[in-house]
């Protein structure tokens, strides 16, 4: 089994609260039996701001497992198909399970923030072009990349993600992810350009004590 961990990215939006709020009571312990938890959380009221493209006035969450295997395990589960039933009309949501590329423990403690680039290139080889500098940048400027997987890597969980490729990547906050493409995004314009259809997303992290974060070390043992 791998080493590396895997990644569950939700995109979509909520109508009905109640339905919500049953299904997000069942969770803590169906993550806790995945050691997953939430990194990341917001709409666009609050913790999600698109930064470039045409996506907008949805709702993000970014989830963290042990490997990318248990994602699916998770998502798959028993448990967590009876939960489902409470979401399943409540919103519309688009679900993703995407391979890590780290193995460490977070290297940033407090609240972080995400940096989430995804993107149907016109064709695939055009894609590179943008990446490799995007992820240059992201290192320039002390972010930490998690994710950087192609078509042949996610796994479409439920209806269709608005990207066949996606990179999300970690700073020390929300706001230092949006000045990290504030600084980025000039010299990046002909390669995004090219690509055809990219969106660029900042993610508001969740507080280490945040709960809803629901962290392995408080549901795990129950």
């Amino acid at each position: 089994m791998s080493r590396h961990h895997g990644y569950l990215l939700v995109l979509g939006t909520a109508h009905d609260q109640a339905g919500m709020d049953r299904y997000e009571s069942q969770l803590p312990p169906i993550y806790g039996a995945h050691k997953g938890y939430r990194l990341g959380a917001g709409d666009q009221n609050s913790g999600v701001t698109f930064l470039d493209g045409g996506l907008g006035n949805l709702g993000m969450m970014l989830a963290r497992f042990p490997t990318p295997e248990s994602v699916s395990a998770f998502w798959w589960s028993d448990e967590y198909r009876r939960a489902y039933i409470f979401r399943k009309n409540a919103g519309r949501f688009s679900v993703v399970a995407l391979p890590g590329l780290d193995k460490e423990p977070d290297p940033i403690p407090g609240n972080r923030g995400f940096l989430i680039a995804m993107a149907t290139p016109e064709t695939p080889g055009r894609w590179r072009r943008f990446a490799d500098p995007f992820l240059d940048g992201v290192r320039e400027f002390k972010g930490t990349v998690l994710a950087d997987a192609g078509p042949e890597a996610i796994e479409r969980l439920e209806s269709l993600m608005p990207g066949s490729h996606i990179i999300v990547t970690m700073f020390e906050s929300e706001q230092n992810a949006k000045d990290a493409w504030d600084a980025m995004s000039p010299s990046l314009d002909e390669q995004k350009d090219a690509c055809g259809s990219v969106n660029i997303i900042a993610l508001a992290g969740l507080a280490d004590e945040h709960p809803s974060r629901l962290t392995e070390d408080t549901f795990a043992s129950q």
